[in-house]
């Protein structure tokens, strides 16, 4: 596995990003994943150079765009080259998206055919631009489940899109380990956050995370070569504090 750990914006939707950028960089991310809403604005020219300008005087490599472009949706097919070219001018080479608005075993058999026709739609897209796709696995969409994100990615069939893994903090911790090792050779990007109980709502330090974060890593160390990204971290201190102990602690766990 890569030792690069990334940093999520959205982890300080507060703050500029521009001081989130300068704040990765000091304390030694490898790179960052721009939030897709107000972190990139109206994803100008001139607002994206400004800040890829900003991640290179800062040593970062922008990983990935977060984007919220949603498969399924009506307005689609305008989006998809909004958000492309978004991920163009950041300078960045994966953009994630998000799959559709069902879970599944309760979705429509038709929502899941119009996903999986966008997702290949903007794989084929994204391609011609060199840029690879990364799907969110998230609640109340298709690959909320392991059985549902596998059988999409699967179904995608290309290596050019795969799964945004993020171990999710209401699934208990044997079954997040089980999810893990099925996932971890279908994902090129990887979110982590924590609590300290599976039930609880407060983000904690990754080190104080409810389940074996180390058990979680080891499928990844074998099967992956994307950025670990720190989603969203504890409140409990300042922001600095929190990045800084979360980065020390994935790196700790790489070595």
């Amino acid at each position: 596995m890569t030792t690069n750990v990334g940093l999520c914006t959205i982890s300080a939707k507060e703050r500029s990003v521009e001081e989130v950028l300068e704040l990765a960089g000091s304390v030694g991310y490898d790179g960052v994943e721009i939030w897709g809403r107000d972190h990139v604005g109206d994803g100008s020219e001139t607002t994206c150079g400004r800040i890829a300008e900003a991640a290179d005087e800062y040593g970062l490599e922008i990983a990935s765009y977060g984007s919220y472009l949603r498969c399924g949706s009506d307005t689609f097919d305008d989006d998809l080259e909004h958000e492309l070219a978004v991920t163009e001018r950041l300078e960045t080479d994966l953009i994630r998206i998000w799959a559709g608005n069902q879970e599944y075993g309760d979705h429509d058999p038709d929502h899941w055919d119009q996903v999986v026709a966008d997702l290949e739609q903007a794989t084929e897209r994204a391609v011609k631009d060199e840029i690879e796709v990364t799907v969110e696995k998230h609640a109340n969409t298709l690959t909320h489940t392991l059985e549902g994100a596998k059988r999409l990615i699967e179904t995608i069939d290309d290596e050019r899109c795969r799964l945004n893994y993020q171990p999710g903090f209401s699934i208990p911790a044997d079954e997040l380990e089980r999810e893990a090792e099925a996932l971890a050779p279908l994902s090129n990007q990887l979110h982590l956050q924590t609590t300290r109980e599976r039930t609880a709502r407060e983000r904690a330090p990754l080190s104080e995370s409810y389940y074996d974060l180390e058990a979680i890593l080891e499928p990844f160390r074998r099967e992956f070569d994307g950025y670990a990204n720190v989603e969203f971290v504890t409140e409990e201190g300042s922001y600095r504090e929190a990045i800084d102990a979360d980065l020390r602690y994935v790196r700790s766990l790489l070595e």
